[in-house]
């Protein structure tokens, strides 16, 4: 069943200051108030009275024996010491054995924040206190019962000077009954006034042009903002190829801790031919011309914030000309996975490089931004504190919309595409990672890295992944126009090889993409050019199709027999003459047992056809007795109301046509290449249409009747039962992938068992029950599932 949970998605109107505290965002960067705090500079050794710089050890009347206090290195929680104290008899009074952090200064009126850390060797009680000299307090904590354990716990209080005083102290208390016998540690104290703690909440704020820049690099002026901008096109792929194409800074942290990095800029006119830039792949000195020295940041013409609540955190979806925050920790940008920024108690300066990759791209500021807050525009802007949390909004984390399904349903996987994935898809298809020109746009220098990621992320969470694209006229490599064909035919077996080794275990891959005449076949045509290698494969040939069927013969001799070979294309169900030159391609295959899967994309452009006329044509491809697949399906929603309806008319549609094995959507979140396509808006929140293609997928009952599977499942299964609502039969489906004891029970609304549907030891297969519910009331019932330690359950109406 689904469930909902509440989850960190966007902030509301006006700034929230939350204030934090812990030992990763109190140290340079705040004024500590109280002296020698984590004890370092004692030397170890046992230490009484004040030979502890800052503290005072004391020892009051009836304390029969003495504590020993004694400066320790083996068990510390903040650098190298800590202070240890046995207590072997207790007073009468908690402050008879006390360690006071003495001579603080404070301001009347003003608020602070106390912060320690204590561990105990079992279980202990300690009074944390801070007042005046007076004996007045301005803060406590005094427990009923143990409060310190065997792990290091942090005590916090905030306080306020409610008198004249500017001077404080703050004692701790061991004498109590319960700790006699106890070993009581105590580190890491700092008292800090509140209003620091802002300082390392803001935003670190580097400008464009404040570092230093490389010739080919133009500061330049857009009204009240000054920008960098590159005036030397793309050189390399993979790194900035020149050292006049880096800019370099020193960065001065306030704190230690892990930060994100964030950069407002914007893409010009040309969009996705003007998005993309290098930083550096850590901090330090990078060289101009290894890749490893950098991260590149692709795809930033759909990407990033400007509405000043905007939480700059996912991926966001704004276009060209328009000045914008992007999250490049938090997003991966069609690009490559973000390092850590994280700054050690070594050095709070920095040096940090950005590179430029191409042309069209502005950018005015960089910022560092703690990795534990959210910031909005608005704080990025204005050098603002973030905030440890935002408004929250609805969002399902799963299982997957599809998974009672035996057709899949699933969508692309990028940067812009990946946040919640799991909860919502169930077929993984890297949306440009896979193309020839994004692994090798640089001749022998592979870039696998977000393949590597989409990859990983369908064999982690059990889906079939679909590797697009082996042979495709579009976003080729520029170099492979430049060869022989000779030497394009050995470089084309080089990237089959090179997938197939690096990728044992692809379910379906797309041999060639888009070959019809006037779509984009690799023949050099269009405008910009395609890639010109079709020839390299055969041409045309005898056949009309000779450098697909070699492809495809390419296909079967280098990757594993179990890896099922598609072919891909878009517009052919909307045309039965699309549709016959499809189908007169995949028979030749067919001939030598080259295929096993036709596809077609299914964008918003073809299904504007008629329901009638795409589902004959689906007929006629499923006559070859071949699986159908829907990959690349996208509705626009300009508005909420023509997705949600066309979304109704065109799903159904093609999910329920028995010879469609499942559909891949081309993106759901904004950013994706159909701009109002999207599923949820840039808040998370869901629109109508995925509303409904949620509760669609729970209820209807399919069935894929093109190919027979043989063997036993490979997971244990609940089906929806068929059909529902029903009177009074239905028949409710599982399958076992080993023999299992089975009980399958019908509950009413209270949780009450009001019938035993099936029980017993079955063999390993899928297996159909009938459920006679005469006897009962109509309304709405659950049937569960129990084999083995498998449980599922899920919803029928039973109506009279």
């Amino acid at each position: 069943m689904f469930t909902k949970v509440v989850k960190l998605s966007a902030l509301v109107g006006v700034f929230l200051v939350i204030l934090i505290t812990g030992p990763n965002i109190i140290a340079q960067g705040i004024n500590i108030l109280n002296t020698n705090g984590s004890f370092e500079n004692t030397d170890p050794g046992s230490v009484s009275g004040t030979d502890i710089e800052g503290w005072v050890l004391e020892v009051g009347t009836g304390v029969d024996t003495d504590p020993e206090f004694e400066i320790v290195g083996d068990t510390v929680q903040h650098g190298t010491h800590a202070l240890r104290i046995i207590v072997h008899s207790v007073g009468t009074d908690p402050w008879n054995i006390q360690v006071v952090a003495d001579s603080i200064p404070v301001e009347p009126g003003a608020t602070y924040r106390y912060s320690v850390w204590a561990k105990s060797n079992s279980a202990s009680q300690v009074n944390f206190t801070v007042g005046n000299y007076s004996f007045n307090e301005y803060g406590a904590i005094r427990p009923s019962g143990n409060n310190v354990t065997s792990e290091w716990q942090q005590f916090t209080i905030p306080f306020t000077i409610t008198d004249q005083q500017t001077w404080a102290r703050a004692p701790i208390h061991f004498s109590i009954t319960a700790n006699t016998g106890d070993t009581i540690y105590i580190d890491n104290m700092r008292i800090y006034n509140v209003e620091d703690e802002l300082t390392i909440l803001k935003p670190v704020i580097v400008e464009a042009e404040s570092g230093d820049a490389g010739i080919d690099f133009n500061t330049l002026q857009d009204e009240t903002i000054s920008y960098v901008a590159i005036q030397t096109n793309f050189i390399n792929t993979g790194n900035p190829g020149s050292a006049n194409r880096i800019i370099t800074y020193e960065v001065n942290f306030p704190d230690t801790g892990t930060y994100n990095l964030f950069a407002r800029l914007r893409v010009r006119a040309n969009g996705f031919d003007d998005d993309s830039f290098f930083y550096g792949n850590g901090f330090g000195e990078k060289d101009s011309v290894t890749d490893d020295d950098w991260i590149i940041v692709n795809g930033l013409a759909a990407a990033g914030f400007s509405d000043s609540s905007d939480v700059v955190f996912e991926a966001g979806g704004l276009g060209n000309e328009v000045w914008k925050w992007v999250n490049l920790s938090r997003n991966a940008y069609q690009g490559e996975a973000a390092p850590i920024f994280t700054i050690g108690e070594d050095s709070l300066t920095k040096i940090f490089s950005i590179g430029a990759r191409e042309d069209g791209l502005d950018i005015d500021k960089l910022a560092f931004g703690r990795a534990d807050l959210y910031y909005t525009v608005r704080n990025l802007d204005n050098e603002e504190p973030g905030s440890t949390e935002i408004d929250t909004t609805e969002e399902w984390t799963g299982p997957p919309l599809a998974s009672g399904q035996p057709k899949f349903v699933g969508n692309i996987y990028s940067g812009l595409q990946v946040e919640n994935f799991e909860a919502y898809w169930n077929q993984v298809t890297p949306e440009n990672e896979g193309k020839w020109g994004s692994v090798e746009g640089t001749r022998d220098a592979m870039n696998w890295g977000g393949l590597d990621a989409a990859y990983n992320h369908a064999k982690d969470n059990g889906f079939p992944f679909h590797f697009h694209v082996l042979i495709w006229g579009a976003q080729q490599p520029g170099w492979i126009n430049n060869l022989s064909s000779e030497e394009q035919l050995e470089e084309i077996t080089e990237w089959f090889e090179a997938v197939a080794e690096r990728y044992p275990d692809i379910d379906f891959l797309e041999v060639v993409n888009e070959p019809l005449d006037g779509h984009n076949p690799p023949d050099g045509g269009g405008n910009p050019p395609r890639a010109n290698y079709k020839e390299a494969l055969g041409g045309n040939g005898t056949t009309g199709w000779d450098w697909v069927l070699n492809a495809f013969r390419m296909a079967r001799e280098i990757f594993p027999a179990e890896t099922k070979l598609m072919l891909n294309d878009f517009s052919i169900i909307n045309s039965s003459t699309s549709t016959a030159t499809y189908l007169n391609i995949i028979r030749l295959l067919q001939v030598e047992d080259l295929i096993d899967i036709i596809a077609e994309q299914g964008h918003a452009f073809t299904t504007t056809a008629a329901v009638a006329t795409m589902r004959r044509n689906l007929d006629s491809l499923a006559s070859t007795g071949l699986p159908i697949q829907i990959t690349e399906f996208d509705i626009d929603g300009p508005t909420d109301q023509t997705q949600l309806q066309n979304y109704q008319r065109i799903f159904p549609a093609f999910y329920e046509h028995p010879g469609v094995e499942g559909i891949t959507l081309w993106g759901w979140r904004p950013g994706l290449w159909r701009e109002t396509a999207n599923l949820v808006n840039n808040n998370g929140a869901e629109r109508p249409a995925l509303q409904w293609l949620r509760d669609y997928l729970d209820t209807v009952n399919v069935v894929v009747s093109v190919e027979t599977v043989e063997g036993v499942p490979d997971n244990f299964q609940l089906f929806n039962n068929y059909p529902n609502p029903f009177n009074p039969i239905t028949t409710i489906s599982f399958s076992l992938p080993v023999r299992s004891d089975v009980h399958l029970l019908l509950f009413d609304l209270l949780g009450r068992v009001v019938k035993e549907i099936a029980a017993g030891n079955y063999e390993a297969g899928t297996h159909q029950v009938k459920l006679n519910a005469s006897g009962l009331s109509s309304g709405v019932y659950f049937y569960k599932l129990e084999a083995g330690n498998f449980v599922s359950t899920k919803k029928l109406v039973f109506m009279k």
